[in-house]
């Protein structure tokens, strides 16, 4: 017997793919993701790089399908407004089972599964339907097979924790996020370069990071979630004379109301300060955005300019434009090594307002060139997320654990 299962994402995995080790011990298990509903794209990933995390785990050969966005619209277009269980949810499966049950001709599978069948956002009946539907004459066969039942959701969820999954918090498709989220949907679908702060794309690096430091090198993890004031800049124009001068914005700062005129009124060290809106301006020997180290609760508006622009700045009026915007996030630091280890390292998992920060390849090497240190614990490395505010992910890690961090590795690089 070998059997095809497709597969929708690591929560409903982990518990399923159990069960069929269990259930079938003689069955060759194939796993095949394939999700080319999902939006966005850094959610695909997401949910992919968990998917084969947790088979790793589970020692389940994985295989990645195709990333069809295009197509899938193109099928359900015209079911655009069906509630969830509804007629696109049934197209959506005939189309990913579909693809899934070629998948399982081309690697000689015998029967073919679904890990959607453990969703309890999905209607089962619907996907037995589907299930038996496509594979009808084919000599392959469908197991629709309720896991959900004895406790098996609430053991899914008990696995997912404790393997530390990232759970996604919509269906998946375009049109499921805009209806199981209500209308808050903005920072799900707009993306401003780089990793920032509580950014999917900052998630997806450290999960990147997490699947290479324990596939590859072998090392013990482990991710704490937290929640923190994020802010993150919407647009902002610092200008003199008509003329635009080239700046950053400060961490924490407020928006302004249409269009602020300002007269430099002193300066005191390296910040010049104005008449109007609380408006600062910090001098910089040269133009790159900083990480903010410590939150000093001060949200008044801030620019960060280059020196060589002191003389106009502390003698004409400036006009600022500024939208940001701050509510709660949520992020995490990652733990690679020994929480005893005698030395711990705090590496950002965020990038700047200019994108900069450490590579993926850059910190692999990192983490392969010191793997002996790591492995007798005379180090440990923490990937911090939300670290260019306030260092916040290292705040929470030492508040929570009670280590300090001996010294951090801020390698920022264009």
């Amino acid at each position: 017997m070998k059997l095809l299962v497709h597969i929708c994402c690591a929560p409903d995995a982990v518990y399923f793919l159990k069960r069929l080790r269990e259930d079938y011990p003689q069955a060759s298990i194939v796993g095949f993701f394939y999700d080319p509903n999902i939006h966005p794209y850094e959610e695909y990933r997401l949910r992919y790089i968990e998917t084969e995390r947790t088979c790793r785990e589970l020692g389940i050969e994985l295989y990645e399908g195709e990333y069809d966005l295009e197509g899938w619209l193109s099928s359900v277009r015209g079911y655009e407004e069906e509630p969830e269980r509804g007629r696109r949810c049934a197209i959506c499966f005939d189309y990913r089972l579909l693809r899934s049950l070629e998948f399982a001709k081309k690697v000689g599978a015998t029967h073919l599964t679904t890990t959607l069948l453990m969703s309890p956002k999905k209607e089962f009946n619907m996907l037995k339907e589907s299930g038996q539907k496509v594979c009808e004459n084919t000599g392959i066969e469908f197991l629709a097979l309720d896991y959900r039942k004895g406790g098996g959701t609430q053991e899914m969820f008990r696995l997912s924790r404790e393997l530390e999954l990232y759970h996604q918090d919509y269906c998946g498709c375009i049109y499921g996020l805009f209806k199981q989220k209500k209308g808050e949907v903005f920072w799900d679908l707009v993306s401003f370069g780089g990793r920032p702060p509580g950014s999917k794309e900052e998630m997806l690096f450290i999960k990147e990071v997490r699947l290479y430091a324990e596939t590859e090198l072998g090392l013990s993890c482990r991710e704490w979630d937290f929640d923190f004031l994020n802010w993150r800049v919407l647009q902002g124009k610092l200008e003199v004379k008509g003329q635009v001068v080239p700046s950053f914005v400060r961490p924490y700062s407020a928006s302004v109301r249409g269009l602020l005129k300002a007269d430099p009124v002193e300066k005191a060290g390296n910040v010049i300060y104005y008449n109007k809106g609380g408006l600062r301006i910090f001098l910089k020997e040269r133009l790159e955005d900083e990480p903010l180290e410590d939150f000093d609760g001060i949200c008044s508006p801030a620019f960060l300019v280059s020196k060589e622009y002191e003389e106009v700045l502390t003698k004409e009026r400036v006009s600022v434009s500024l939208q940001t915007h701050m509510e709660p996030g949520r992020s995490s630091v990652l733990l690679m090594g020994s929480l005893q280890a005698k030395d711990i390292y705090a590496i950002p998992a965020d990038t700047l307002q200019d994108s900069r920060g450490l590579s993926l390849e850059a910190l692999k090497e990192l983490l392969s060139s010191s793997l002996e240190e790591v492995l007798r614990g005379e180090r440990a490395y923490l990937l911090c997320g939300a670290y260019s505010l306030g260092r916040t992910g290292i705040k929470y890690f030492e508040q929570r654990t009670g280590r300090r961090v001996k010294a951090l590795l801020c390698s920022q690089t264009p």
